[in-house]
């Protein structure tokens, strides 16, 4: 990057932290993916979901068929606005042309749960989503009679896990994800295996297997093609969101991990959601996929600030009373 370009991606990060706010949203294309595994080349154009509301994003996207064929979407529904308003997992049908219809909560734990990941097992379907913030991973089975979550069973505990992703491969399910803790959320993977499913999972011998900003923290399901197994995962280096790299695992076992940066997805400078974009999930030939779009909005977003800086004023002045001030994961959770 020359000192033009680079002086210039400053001078946006610098516009947008200031004036605007972030709004995510979900979109959609027909195309194969594994023509564009091959040629490494990502060139398309998404139909995007109607956004009436600035102030309400919708991000995290899986997509899955019922036994009909029906094409069904799961997502987050949340603010980037009002803190008050954690993310809920929601459950839309779609018509061949991607309208949303019969949209319902499937799931709200009462705190944040976002990225509900779907995997297939003996027969039944299971909604993983991440609930970090309960230091806990879970799996629901989907009963496709009541589209609803049942029987939830915890897989991993006490590990604030971020956007866990399942791989099944060599007789072994192995669990991708990042953590919330140490200031590497976006950077240092992990990855945890069992024999079983629901089994007792290890941590793998190499964790953190990976420490990369822009190529750690998962994105969607595996993709496999051609027999090479595919990993997406979020580049965070210019931003949070910034854009995807597709990943291909050269080694997985008990003892060794490693991949490689096979080539990048950018957002769709043409559509008005171009200034990220953070998961990719494919269903035949669907793509999904959400995106950023920056809204001019100075007063709020300085509102919020305020708001944020009195906020952490408060909490630390109730921890200087009580001898708290120095505390890092204290200075961490309020960090501005």
């Amino acid at each position: 990057m020359n000192s033009v370009t680079n002086t210039f991606m400053n001078l946006l990060k610098f516009y947008n932290k200031i004036f605007c706010l972030m709004q995510w949203n979900i979109g959609f294309s027909r195309n194969n993916i594994e023509q564009i595994i091959r040629e490494k080349k990502c060139t398309l154009s998404f139909k995007w979901m109607p956004q009436n509301d600035s102030r309400k994003s919708i991000a995290d996207p899986f997509i899955f068929k019922d036994p009909k064929g029906i094409l069904h979407l799961l997502y987050e529904d949340f603010s980037m606005i009002n803190q008050a308003e954690y993310g809920k997992i929601i459950l839309a049908t779609l018509d061949k042309d991607f309208n949303a219809t019969n949209i319902k909560e499937l799931l709200d734990t009462q705190s944040h749960t976002s990225y509900p990941l779907i995997f297939d097992e003996a027969g039944k379907t299971y909604i993983i989503p991440e609930t970090s913030v309960q230091g806990k991973l879970s799996a629901y089975e989907y009963d496709f009679t009541s589209k609803s979550l049942v029987n939830e069973k915890v897989i991993l505990n006490n590990l604030p896990l971020l956007d866990a992703t399942i791989l099944k491969y060599n007789g072994k399910y192995w669990f991708f994800a990042t953590k919330s803790e140490n200031g590497l959320g976006n950077a240092a993977l992990f990855i945890y295996y069992s024999d079983t499913l629901f089994g007792k999972y290890e941590s793998h011998k190499k964790n953190p297997v990976k420490i990369c900003i822009d190529g750690a923290r998962p994105a969607g399901k595996f993709i496999e093609v051609d027999g090479e197994i595919y990993r997406p995962a979020q580049n965070c280096r210019q931003h949070y969101g910034a854009s995807i790299s597709i990943n291909k695992i050269t080694q997985l076992s008990e003892n060794h991990f490693s991949e490689e940066l096979f080539f990048k997805i950018m957002p769709d400078k043409s559509s008005a959601y171009n200034a990220g974009i953070h998961t990719i999930n494919i269903v035949d030939d669907i793509i999904v996929i959400d995106g950023i779009k920056m809204l001019f909005k100075p007063f709020l977003k300085w509102r919020l600030f305020l708001k944020k800086l009195r906020k952490k004023e408060s909490f630390l002045g109730s921890g200087r009373k009580n001898g708290l001030a120095d505390n890092k994961l204290m200075r961490r959770e309020y960090e501005i």
